[in-house]
């Protein structure tokens, strides 16, 4: 017997066992670090193409660091830029803190041991907005005054895969989510599953376009491991930390499967709480890949609140059509993600481990396990398998 060990929630692990030969694949990403916090250290003190960044700042200079909320060991990334910013004259209480992402209040409130003023992104999106400068194509780009008006911005994010533009990280860190409802809009569609990450996006090509009139320079970007810890840290300037980012998480995060496995485990660790229902999502995307045609799919997580406003959308029908229509009419991002785990539902078995309430699980057409004991139980009687750990972060070729 093959010995797994599958991470969810925050910090929760679920072990188990499976014949060794029934397993056609399995993923788990890179190991986290033993020391985050050296490892940071270890990749400022040596940057990519660029000086250490306190060599980039005067005294007197404002600056402004711009973090997915989601990207692990982002507070002690923080410390240690601002222990180089500081010794180079940049003072405290011009060093600012901007967070990308759903629900980032929370983040903001518990950082208060943080020496710098931390804005979540709704205060950010309510103050005051700056023109930065007209793209090629004409499009204007305003910018909340924190991150338009700095002198200095870095930006500090989890590298990833994304479906949209193909790789997430470094200069989106900034746009589309900071550049208003317009680009969110425009910019935040649901994405092409069939387009690989290396092929043409012109999103990127935007994004990389506006991170340029911004004059961003610096990036600090995160690999995480299965459990969503830290695993690698890159820093430097921003275009090496891109090519070495896509190198990495390639190598860490991305593989093929050549035959579906008729039952596949995935489990989805928690980053933050905004941003749960769009790691299930990615997740579900994946394991979409991995499953067969008379599969079944158990996801493993730690979903607890449901989007406000979708619940009397699921519970109005009981025909999985009408109930996908529904999700399908509202463009929020919340809605598109639970749509797409209502429609692998829709398509395969899936037992789905949470703590929504059961009602709910069950009008999103998934089967639900109230424990791990449950979880246990439903893992047996696989004819093959595959073992996804962190479903959120991996890309699955398909081989035909």
């Amino acid at each position: 017997m093959a010995q797994f060990e599958i991470h969810y929630g925050t910090g929760e692990s679920f072990q188990f066992e499976l014949p060794e030969e029934h397993v056609l694949w399995k993923q788990s990403g890179p190991e986290a670090q033993d020391d985050a916090v050296r490892a940071i250290e270890e990749a400022l003190a040596t940057p990519l193409d660029y000086p250490p960044v306190g060599d980039a700042v005067v005294p007197g200079d404002k600056v402004t660091l711009v973090i997915d909320a989601g990207t692990p060991a982002w507070d002690e990334i923080i410390r240690a830029l601002g222990r180089q910013l500081e010794s180079r004259g940049v003072e405290a209480d011009k060093l600012h803190v901007v967070l990308n992402g759903v629900g980032t209040e929370t983040a903001a409130a518990e950082s208060s041991s943080l020496p710098y003023k931390v804005i979540a992104f709704d205060e950010a999106m309510q103050g005051r907005s700056v023109y930065l400068a007209s793209t090629a194509e004409g499009q204007r780009i305003y910018l909340p005054e924190e991150i338009g008006e700095a002198d200095y911005v870095v930006t500090i994010g989890r590298f990833g895969f994304d479906d949209r533009w193909g790789y997430r990280g470094t200069n989106s860190t900034v746009y589309p989510a900071f550049g208003g409802e317009e680009a969110q809009t425009r910019f935040s569609g649901p994405g092409s599953q069939e387009l690989s990450p290396d092929e043409s996006f012109g999103v990127r090509q935007m994004i990389d376009e506006i991170g340029w009139l911004l004059g961003l320079q610096f990036s600090v970007q995160v690999i995480p491991s299965g459990s969503g810890k830290l695993a690698h840290v890159i820093a430097g300037a921003s275009d090496s930390v891109y090519r070495e980012s896509v190198s990495r998480l390639n190598s860490s995060w991305r593989s093929s499967i050549s035959t579906p496995a008729e039952t596949v485990i995935v489990s989805v660790p928690s980053l933050e709480a905004g941003d749960a229902w769009f790691s299930t999502a990615r997740a579900c995307r994946a394991a979409e890949k991995l499953v067969s045609e008379d599969g079944r799919v158990l996801l493993v997580t730690d979903l607890k609140d449901f989007p406000e406003g979708l619940q009397e959308t699921i519970q109005s029908s009981g025909d999985s059509d009408e109930v996908m229509r529904n999700l399908n009419r509202s463009k929020s991002p919340a809605s598109r993600a639970v749509a797409t785990l209502a429609g692998l539902a829709s398509r395969y078995r899936v037992y789905l481990l949470s703590r929504l309430e059961q009602d709910i699980v069950e009008n999103l057409f998934c089967i639900p396990l109230a424990d791990t004991d449950e979880l246990r139980s439903a893992l047996q009687g696989g004819t093959t398998y595959a073992v996804l750990d962190g479903g959120q972060f991996a890309w699955v070729d398909t081989e035909n």
